[in-house]
């Protein structure tokens, strides 16, 4: 049974927006049309729930509900739904005209519209294409609306989705004093929920920008610890939102950990495929990563997804194709850019225009990299050019060598070098150590000092973790129970496919079977199509439900964080040096790893 949503609901406080999808009315449509009309409303629902901070009623809820039940007004009392997303489908010459209302459910008022053409048999790239398009422009909406509201309110009124709201827009300025007013945004977000994951990565990405941007200032140690440190705690909190995955994915970038740094942005893409900002935000880590054209198919779907895109998106985007030697895509780009959003931006200009021989052009933009190193960077002295191209290739982690010679020759073309730069200190040698189990003890050698510690399921967790260093393995995983088909909240990309892949023949079938008039098969299916909408909805998030106690995944989760950290707490009894190594090195949650802050070679 739903509810209405109390005003204290710790969870309204960090959503945007509470939305529910109803039936689309079917205007003229043969049942092949009608078929891709149900499948195109699904897709839309689902990418809907993927949006970070947007909740979504179970579709099943909503499809079932009488017409009278779905009034807006009467949504907004019964379910706490903000906002409905009503519409239409039409047969139209070309194809299926698709037409969409997003409505504020409490006014019944109509905020924006939108209408798309789709083919009568789309492919099912078009399709979902076509659905991510739509769920960008509602969330792009829901967002600027609320934004708008909340900028003339006083912060104590905020609720905590409120000030990341406003917070991140500050970040967005560049600007010391507008990075010093997000984090007090972000800290008033976590004095109303102090597990709000968003927060902690607001927090993560101030710092970083500070230690990133400006190094030479006397917080440039604090900065670089605490912007891991609030990336790995939002983690903790919530590994399924792919915003605090996307931070803390770019905190390693930046901090030359790429392994680390690809297997969160990994997790960030496969958790919201579809949502542009976070796509246009991936798109240069690729390309640092050594994948440019990666990167620049992430960023032209970004283009695509948000055609009113916000005004950094340019310049984003241009670095894939620099890292791709496609110049003049760079330069095309860079000059859409409005100026100054980055320091960097005129010497990456000032490069790309010297690589394509242009180089008077060039020199034009030397002076204007200089002054904005003078004035973002360097506290309004005058800058030592030298040393403003040193803080320019310590501030983009290039991952290939090729790449950042590549910006280096462009730069020296036009009298731009770097300082020279101390040696870089040899890597520390692997050291050596044991964890291996014998008989019914586990043996620990590390550090010169060994330890015998008596057999428990947390140090045979350990031992595969020690085994794969820098590797996440899902709890499910570690708890000898396969991941697959589960109905809990983490639920795998591959099962997730193939439960939208079955819900889409279960709609076909469906349709076969109301046109032969066989109700009993109809029924059976539908059936199985609810359930499968349901585990789905569960995975995904939608209707705003978090991950129940009793799910599989969520008790594998609880059950391995606790024995691994038992496990932890008698190796530190036992052996000190490897317990405190341990308890830096090992993350625990829905899914673990072992990221050793220096070279450890393990013998398991």
């Amino acid at each position: 049974m739903f509810v209405e949503v109390q005003p204290n609901d710790p969870a309204a406080t960090r959503r945007a927006a509470f939305i529910a999808v109803t039936p689309f009315r079917r205007v003229g449509l043969e049942p092949d049309a009608a078929r891709v009309g149900a499948g195109f409303l699904e897709d839309v629902t689902l990418e809907l729930a993927r949006w970070p901070g947007i909740e979504v009623l179970a579709g099943r809820t909503s499809f079932a509900l009488p017409e009278a039940e779905l009034e807006p007004r009467r949504m907004h009392e019964t379910y706490g739904v903000t906002h409905l997303v009503d519409g239409s489908l039409r047969a139209a010459p070309e194809g299926l005209q698709v037409g969409a209302d997003l409505i504020e459910a409490n006014s019944g008022r109509v905020l924006w519209s939108q209408r798309l053409q789709l083919p009568s048999r789309p492919s099912p790239a078009a399709q979902e294409d076509a659905a991510a398009l739509l769920a960008n422009q509602i969330c792009a909406r829901l967002n600027l609306g609320r934004l708008a509201q909340v900028r003339s309110r006083p912060v104590s009124s905020l609720e905590a989705y409120d000030c990341w709201l406003r917070g991140h827009e500050r970040l967005r300025r560049a600007t010391a004093e507008d990075d010093e007013a997000a984090r007090e945004l972000f800290e008033r977000a976590l004095s109303i929920d102090p597990t709000y994951a968003r927060a902690y990565a607001g927090l993560s990405l101030s710092h970083f920008k500070r230690w990133n941007w400006r190094r030479a200032t006397p917080q440039e140690e604090a900065d670089d610890r605490l912007s891991l440190e609030y990336a790995r705690r939002a983690e903790e909190l919530d590994d399924l939102d792919p915003i605090v995955q996307l931070v803390l994915g770019r905190t390693h970038v930046y901090r030359r950990n790429f392994a680390q740094g690809r297997a969160r942005l990994e997790r960030a893409l496969e958790l919201s495929p579809n949502v542009a900002d976070l796509l246009m935000q991936a798109a240069p880590l690729w390309a640092y990563l050594g994948e440019p054209e990666r990167a620049a198919g992430m960023a032209a779907k970004a283009f695509r997804l948000n055609p009113l895109h916000d005004p950094w998106y340019p310049l984003t985007a241009a670095i894939p194709h620099f890292c791709a030697r496609r110049l003049e895509a760079a330069l095309e780009l860079l000059e859409r850019a409005p100026p100054n959003i980055v320091f960097e931006q005129h010497a990456v200009t000032a490069a790309c225009l010297a690589l394509l021989d242009r180089v008077a052009e060039a020199r034009a933009h030397v002076p204007k990299f200089l002054e904005e190193f003078r004035v973002s960077i360097n506290g309004g002295r005058e800058p030592d050019p030298a040393r403003a191209v040193r803080q320019l290739l310590d501030a983009n982690p290039f991952c290939r060598d090729e790449d950042l010679a590549l910006l280096v020759e462009g730069l020296g073309r036009v009298g731009l070098t770097a300082e020279p730069s101390a040696p870089t200190p040899a890597s520390p040698a692997a050291e050596e150590a044991r964890f291996v189990r014998s008989g019914g003890l586990w043996e620990a050698a590390y550090a010169g000092k060994s330890a015998h510690l008596p057999d428990m399921k947390g140090c045979r967790d350990l031992a595969l973790l020690l085994a794969a260093p820098g590797e996440r393995i899902h709890c499910m995983d570690l708890a000898g129970r396969a991941a697959e088909g589960d109905a809990g909240a983490a639920m795998d990309g591959r099962a997730r496919a193939a439960c939208q892949r079955r819900i889409r023949d279960l709609q076909e079938q469906m349709a076969d079977a109301e046109r032969d008039g066989d109700l009993a098969r109809t029924e059976r299916l539908g059936a199985e199509l609810d359930a499968l909408i349901e585990q789905l909805s569960a995975a995904m998030g939608l209707g705003g439900r978090g991950r129940k106690l009793d799910d599989p995944a969520e008790k594998a989760r609880t059950a391995v964080t606790w024995r691994i950290r038992s496990a932890v707490k008698k190796i530190a009894e036992a052996h000190p040096a490897l317990g405190r190594h341990l308890e830096l090195s090992v993350r625990t949650g829905a899914f673990c790893a072992y990221t050793p802050e220096r070279p450890v070679r393990w013998a398991t």
